[in-house]
């Protein structure tokens, strides 16, 4: 039994020398654990869902390099557990119901929903459950970044350059929590509403808000965008324009993509930590699959700012 503990990770069970000599001698023999066998004797799949908004027309479910960075590090600490994740695109609670239930999933991550649109999925309540960027009941775990604190950051730094005509873009038609925690820090620090552009968080969308601005908000010295794909998009849409970035109009992202330091003028930016929140996904939902039962089911992860080209002092007309 001491093995099979160790194996089938009820490490509670067995002293950590104990533990620590079987791992060797399972590393030194090559042994692998049949998974159906694992199943039967705990009762587990060691099978992870993790629940997506389903896009229109098919799309790739992964659509931002935020959701990639996060999709990947939630991956790598599953596995490093021996646990393996699965993708599925939901739209309703019958569909949550229905992946839980056909693929007898030991737990569920979720990312990409407001919290209205999470309480209208009705996750279950006997499935251990981490919510990505979103507010979680008593019941589930949540992992979240600091998004007023990166929005009085990003206000910050504007402020400091001068910048008091500032334009915040992104999706505020969404009702996201991620979206206004942004918006709220950055009139935290304003000390006024700023100027908003609805726009989706896509490249295109950005280059046509970019334009937009341009054409539409002509006095903006500033641009808050909430992703940097967003802020890239819109950056090459006022270039279009005729606008300089960032003599005539500064460009601000969020999330310190790796496009960040790839386009040019490079991006200013909110550094969030993508990788540490999928990691930090991977560790609570499997304290809770194992039934640690964590006092603290909400970690929160701290925001930097990134200078690099996009910004400078506000023009003076």
């Amino acid at each position: 039994m001491t093995v099979s503990n160790v194996v089938n990770g009820n490490l509670g069970r067995v002293s950590p020398a104990t533990a620590a000599t079987v791992e060797r001698i399972v590393q030194e023999r090559g042994y692998v654990p049949s998974g159906p066998a694992q199943s039967l004797a705990t009762r587990r799949t060691r099978l992870v869902g993790l629940l997506l908004p389903a896009r229109d027309g098919g799309i790739s479910l992964l659509g931002s390099p935020h959701d990639v960075s996060v999709a990947g590090a939630l991956e790598a600490g599953l596995r490093e557990r021996d646990h393996h994740l699965m993708l599925r695109a939901v739209q309703d609670a019958r569909e949550v119901q229905d992946s839980v239930q056909r693929w007898n999933l030991d737990g569920v991550v979720v990312m990409g929903f407001t919290d209205d649109e999470l309480r209208a999925l009705d996750l279950p309540e006997d499935v251990p459950t981490v919510v990505i960027d979103a507010s979680a009941d008593g019941r589930a775990g949540a992992v979240r970044t600091d998004d007023v604190g990166g929005g009085r950051l990003a206000g910050d730094h504007l402020r400091a350059l001068g910048h008091r005509r500032v334009v915040f873009c992104g999706p505020t038609d969404s009702r996201s929590p991620v979206v206004a925690g942004r918006l709220a820090g950055l009139r935290d620090v304003l000390g006024a509403d700023p100027v908003t552009v609805v726009a989706r968080t896509s490249y295109e969308d950005g280059l046509a808000a970019g334009e937009r601005i341009a054409r539409e908000h002509p006095s903006a010295t500033a641009v808050f965008a909430t992703a940097d794909l967003l802020a890239a998009g819109i950056q090459a849409g006022l270039i279009r324009a005729g606008r300089r970035v960032p003599q005539d109009v500064s460009v601000l992202g969020f999330d310190d993509a790796d496009l960040a330091r790839y386009v040019s003028p490079s991006l200013s930016t909110i550094r969030q930590d993508t990788a540490g929140k999928g990691r930090a996904a991977a560790e609570l939902l499997l304290r809770l699959i194992h039934g640690d039962n964590p006092r603290d089911r909400v970690v929160r992860l701290g925001v930097e700012l990134v200078v690099r080209e996009s910004t400078g002092p506000a023009s003076v007309d």
